[in-house]
C-alpha cells in the first residue's frame, strides 16, 4: 500500500474515533443534564462543584510536574555548612590522613580579625583603574606604589585606616582582576566586609560580570566612578545613570570621586618644543567616604554575619579541595597496584581463558574500592555494563598488542622478541590503568559511576597513553618475568 493512502487510511479513522467520542460525550452530557434538572438542589450543587473541581485539579498537578524549574540561583545551592558541622568534618578528614590545613589557616584567620574588631574594605577593579591611588587618598601617609603604567599592585596589600567614628579600618589593596590568575584577590574579597568596585568609565562586559559576582556574594558593594575631573558633569552624570542601569546598585552606593594620582602633562614651550612632566591630581573622594561610613553605621551586625558565612564558606571549599586531592592520590595508588596485579595474573595465567576469569575478578573489584573510596554507592549491574562497555571500546586487540609490542621493542631493543604472554601482560597492564582512572575520574566529577562517559574516557586514555603505558609496564612485566 503506498505511503499516502496509508496516511490517509489513518486519518480517516482518527477522525471517526474523534467524532464517536464526540458524540458519546455529547450523548451523556444532555442524559446527566436532564436527570439534574429533576435532581434536590444538593445533588445539583455537589455535582457543579465536582463539575469544576476536577479539571483545576488536574491543571494543577500537570503544573506541579511540568512546571520550569525555579530560575533564583539561591535556590539551587547547597546550604552553607555552621561552624559545628564543619568541624566536625575537619576532624574526619584529619583522622583520614587529609591536609586541612588551609582549612583550619582559613579559620585561624577569621578569629584573629574578629578579636582585632577591624573591618576589611576591599578595593576590587581592573588595573589602572586607580585602586593604589585611592588607598593613597584615604590614607594619606601610607606607601603606597602609585605608577601611571599598568598592573603596579601585583599583590594583596593591606593597609590600617581608621575613620571618622573611630572605627579599625583595614584597607585591602588588590591586584587588577584581568592581570590573569586573580585567585587570591578573589579570595581576599570573600574575606572583606565591603567591596569598593572601581572603575573610570563606562562599564565593560568583563566589569559587569565580576560586578555580579560580587554583589552575588550579598556582602554590601560601593561603585566608585573614578577619574570624574576628566569628564564634563553632562558626561559624569550620563555615565552614572549608565551605571545604575547596568549594576543594579542602589543610587546612594555609586559615587563620584576622583582619586587624585599622578598624570602626565605635556607643555609647549615654543613651537616644535614640547615638555613633558608628570604632576600629582588632587584627590575628592568624601561622597565615597560617606557611603563607606553610612554602611559601617547601618549594616555592621549584617557585614559581620555575611562575613562569617563567606569564611566559612570559603574554608569549607577549601577542605573540600583538600579531600578531592586526597582521593585522587589515594585512587592513583589504587589503580597502580591493581594494574600491577593484573599484570601478574596475565603472567600468571595456564589455562587458555583463565586470564580473563582472573582479570574479571580484579576490575569488579578495583571498581569497588573505587567507589568505597568517593562514596559513591553502585551496582552490580553498573559495573558489568562499564566492563561490557569498556571492553567494546577494544574492538581490535591484535592493533593494541602489535602497538604495545612496538614501543617496547623501541624501550628495549637487546631482548629479542618479547614473548607472547609478556606482551598480553602488558596489554593488560595498560587497560587496567586506562580503565580505573576512567572510573575514578568518572566517580570524582560526576559523583555516578556512568558506564557510557566512563567508557568513552577510557578509549581517550588507552590511547593517549599507549606508548609510555607499554613502556612502564613492559619494565614490570619483564622484571616479574625474570623472577
Amino acid at each position: 500500500m503506498p505511503l499516502r493512502l496509508l496516511v490517509a487510511v489513518i486519518l480517516i479513522l482518527a477522525s471517526l474515533i474523534v467524532l464517536f467520542l464526540f458524540l458519546l460525550a455529547t450523548d451523556t452530557a444532555l442524559s446527566v443534564w436532564t436527570y439534574l434538572k429533576n435532581a434536590p438542589a444538593w445533588l445539583q450543587l455537589a455535582y457543579s462543584i465536582v463539575l469544576v473541581a476536577l479539571p483545576i485539579a488536574t491543571l494543577i498537578l500537570f503544573w506541579s510536574w511540568f512546571r520550569p524549574a525555579a530560575k533564583a540561583a539561591a535556590a539551587s545551592k547547597e546550604p552553607v555548612k555552621g561552624a559545628a558541622e564543619l568541624q566536625d568534618e575537619l576532624l574526619v578528614s584529619s583522622r583520614a590522613g587529609v591536609d586541612i590545613n588551609p582549612a583550619l589557616a582559613e579559620i585561624a584567620e577569621q578569629r584573629r580579625r574578629k578579636s582585632n574588631g577591624e573591618i576589611y574594605i576591599a578595593i576590587y577593579g581592573e588595573v589602572s583603574s586607580g585602586k593604589s591611588s585611592l588607598v593613597r587618598a584615604m590614607l594619606p601617609g601610607a606607601r603606597v606604589e602609585v605608577d601611571p603604567r599598568a598592573g603596579t599592585t601585583q599583590d594583596v596589600q593591606h593597609f590600617s585606616w581608621t575613620s571618622p567614628s573611630s572605627d579599625r579600618i583595614v584597607i585591602v589593596d588588590l591586584p587588577g582582576f584581568n592581570l590573569g590568575d586573580n585567585s587570591t584577590a578573589v579570595e581576599e574579597t570573600r574575606r572583606a566586609h565591603l567591596v569598593i568596585f572601581l572603575c573610570d568609565g563606562d562599564l565593560t562586559a568583563s566589569q559587569v560580570e565580576q560586578l555580579r559576582y560580587l554583589t552575588g556574594l550579598g556582602k554590601p558593594v560601593v561603585l566608585a566612578f573614578n577619574k570624574a575631573d576628566q569628564f564634563s558633569t553632562t558626561e559624569r552624570e550620563r555615565l552614572k545613570s549608565s551605571l545604575a542601569s547596568r549594576s543594579g546598585l542602589e543610587t546612594g552606593d555609586i559615587v563620584v570621586i576622583s582619586a587624585g594620582g599622578k598624570e602626565e602633562v605635556v607643555r609647549l614651550l615654543r613651537e616644535g618644543v614640547e615638555q613633558r612632566e608628570s604632576r600629582e591630581r588632587q584627590p575628592q573622594i568624601e561622597a565615597l567616604l560617606v557611603a563607606v561610613q553610612r554602611h559601617l553605621d547601618e549594616n555592621r551586625e549584617l557585614m559581620e554575619s555575611l562575613q562569617d558565612t563567606a569564611v566559612l564558606l570559603l574554608a569549607s571549599e577549601k577542605l573540600d579541595l583538600a579531600r578531592n586531592q586526597h582521593r585522587a592520590q589515594q585512587a592513583d595508588e589504587l589503580v597502580a597496584t591493581y594494574s600491577k596485579r593484573a599484570v601478574i595474573g596475565a603472567l600468571a595465567a595456564v589455562a587458555p581463558g583463565s586470564d580473563l576469569v582472573i582479570q574479571g575478578v580484579l576490575a569488579t573489584q578495583l571498581l569497588r574500592e573505587l567507589s568505597a573510596l568517593y562514596e559513591v554507592p553502585i551496582k552490580e549491574m553498573e559495573i558489568e555494563s562499564f566492563l561490557r562497555t569498556a571492553g567494546g571500546k577494544l574492538k581490535n586487540m591484535t592493533a593494541i598488542t602489535l602497538a604495545i609490542a612496538g614501543n617496547a621493542f623501541k624501550a628495549f631493543p637487546g631482548i629479542g622478541t618479547l614473548s607472547g604472554g609478556v606482551v598480553h601482560a602488558v596489554a593488560y597492564g595498560m587497560i587496567f590503568d586506562s580503565l580505573g582512572r576512567a572510573a575514578a575520574t568518572t566517580l570524582a566529577t560526576r559523583g555516578a559511576l556512568r558506564p557510557y562517559p566512563a567508557a568513552e574516557v577510557f578509549e581517550d586514555l588507552l590511547n593517549e597513553h599507549l606508548e609510555s603505558g607499554a613502556v612502564r609496564f613492559a619494565k614490570l612485566a619483564l622484571n616479574r618475568k625474570g623472577k
